[in-house]
């Protein structure tokens, strides 16, 4: 009988270390932010040089590249000139998006308590709710053993 006892009490100790531990929760404030800046900047293309001349002895002449056309003409003491575009000529030109995103930022926050625990609640929390059941009804068995043992004997 005193084993058994014994065995109760080293399981209610062990109940105890196990449940009636509590980690420590820090508050942590996380703060998502995605911020996107477009830089709307114009970008110079540099164009490939083309240098053309051309010396003829007759009254015409045309010179070409791939991004414009040009002819001249000499008539009745007058020089004519034109400078045209080809009509597929294209320049693209690209605006960069840069994008900025920042994703998670974890900053401890301090949480203010709204109302302060009672000892009862301190000692829940401490002892650990299991563990006091446990209490209980390790003590309340013990109590209905010594009742029965009580009635039995005369």
């Amino acid at each position: 009988m005193r084993q058994r006892i014994y065995i109760w009490i080293a399981v209610v100790i062990v109940l105890l270390f196990v449940f009636s531990c509590k980690t420590r929760y820090v508050p942590v404030e996380i703060k998502t932010t995605e911020t996107v800046e477009v830089h709307d900047t114009t970008i110079t293309e540099r164009l490939v040089p083309y240098k053309d001349s051309t010396a003829t002895r007759d009254t015409v002449s045309f010179l070409s590249n791939p991004y414009a056309y040009s002819w001249a003409r000499y008539s009745g003491g007058i020089l004519q000139h034109s400078l045209g575009i080809w009509p597929n000529s294209v320049l693209i030109v690209t605006v960069p998006h840069y994008m900025t995103v920042t994703k998670r930022i974890e900053v401890p926050k301090i949480v203010e308590v709204e109302k302060k625990l009672n000892w009862w609640q301190k000692t829940k929390i401490e002892i650990g709710g299991w563990s006091m059941i446990m209490n209980i009804l390790l003590i309340s068995m013990m109590i209905v053993r010594w009742l029965r043992k009580k009635r039995r004997c005369p």
